[in-house]
């Protein structure tokens, strides 16, 4: 099971909350190189997720929590897109 940001009634994430779950997510992805695609649809995944919930700057945080730059992490969501 997913961990979920938190529930539709409680208050959004703060950013140690944020940085957690995004952690946790990105620990269930496939690491393999053969897995490639489905790490790419998991990144967008949780990048759409903390932007539908209204996290403030979800690039800057997935960014940050992959330890690579923004741009670089954009090219990634561009080909998970394609």
């Amino acid at each position: 099971m997913s961990p979920q940001p938190y529930d539709d009634e409680a208050p959004g994430l703060d950013a140690d909350q944020a940085r957690r779950y995004v952690q946790a997510r990105l620990a269930e992805l496939p690491y393999r190189p053969e897995d490639a695609e489905v790490r790419l649809r998991g990144l967008l995944a949780i990048y759409e997720e903390l932007n539908a919930r209204g996290y403030p700057e979800p690039m800057i945080l997935l960014a940050g929590v992959l330890g690579i730059p923004v741009d670089v992490l954009i090219r990634h969501l561009r080909a998970a897109q394609r």
